[in-house]
């Protein structure tokens, strides 16, 4: 961004998709990563080929734009929006641009709707104070890399905070449940694939990964199992709450 005073990421789909895949979910990764966000503005461009209606592609334009926009809500985004069909039948016409500009250099333009960054404080472990049985929460700030049972190192002060729950709360008894997002809503108990092994258990993998983590810092394993929900459990609330690991106090003696 030194040099550069836009960047530009391309999501492209199968015919009459809008659902973000796997593969998406990897790029949109990338760009949450961005550091400085504050400085950064984010617009979002969803387009079609010229197969179908004209109605119908503006509208599926609209819902590829809208999934996106989702994932990016960190970032101050500027007129998310659906424009329909390009010129012609062409693969690559199915696509949501993705353009990150400095908001410095930012030239407004009369109609352009702007959405400031919803920065959610979703609560901690520390939040439970007085723990008890069936108390549930997710373990936010803990991430793993895409389609990877691997706990990624900006973890760690939530990590932190976990094994000090557990060791100031030593009567506590619990379990870590994976989950994952995209899941097919017809087969829920279906996981998806931990390339990292090759086995299809991401979901149960990331919980194992948690599991394996507090026992290296010192938790005893007798307090603690782990276990996978697959989609079986969604949120609701879109894909970036749905992929969770999730504690929950199953007794206090």
């Amino acid at each position: 961004m030194a040099q550069e005073t836009e960047m530009k990421f391309s999501l492209f789909y199968a015919n009459d998709q809008y659902e973000l895949t796997t593969e998406h979910h990897k790029l949109l990764e990338s760009i949450k990563a961005l550091p400085d966000k504050d400085s950064l503005d984010v617009h979002i461009k969803g387009y079609t080929n010229s197969v179908g209606g004209e109605n119908y592609n503006l509208e599926l334009s609209r819902k590829r734009a809208e999934n996106v926009k989702k994932e990016l809500r960190a970032f101050t985004i500027i007129s998310s929006q659906g424009y329909g069909e390009l010129g012609s039948a062409a693969a690559d016409n199915r696509r949501v641009d993705i353009l990150v500009h400095l908001k410095r250099d930012h030239i407004p333009v009369v109609g352009e709707i702007v959405e400031e960054p919803i920065i959610e404080r979703k609560p901690t472990i520390i939040s439970l104070v007085n723990p008890k049985k069936g108390d549930k929460i997710t373990l936010s700030g803990i991430r793993f890399y895409p389609d990877r049972d691997v706990i990624m190192d900006e973890s760690r002060e939530a990590l932190d905070e976990l094994v000090d729950f557990l060791k100031n709360n030593p009567k506590v008894k619990f379990k870590l449940i994976g989950h994952i997002c995209c899941g097919d809503p017809m087969k829920p108990y279906k996981d998806v694939k931990n390339v990292r092994t090759g086995r299809t258990n991401l979901s149960e993998a990331r919980a194992q990964a948690l599991h394996n983590y507090l026992v290296k810092k010192g938790i005893n394993k007798r307090r603690m199992r782990y276990l996978g929900m697959a989609f079986m459990q969604p949120t609701g609330k879109g894909d970036e709450y749905d992929r969770r690991v999730e504690i929950e106090i199953t007794s206090v003696d």
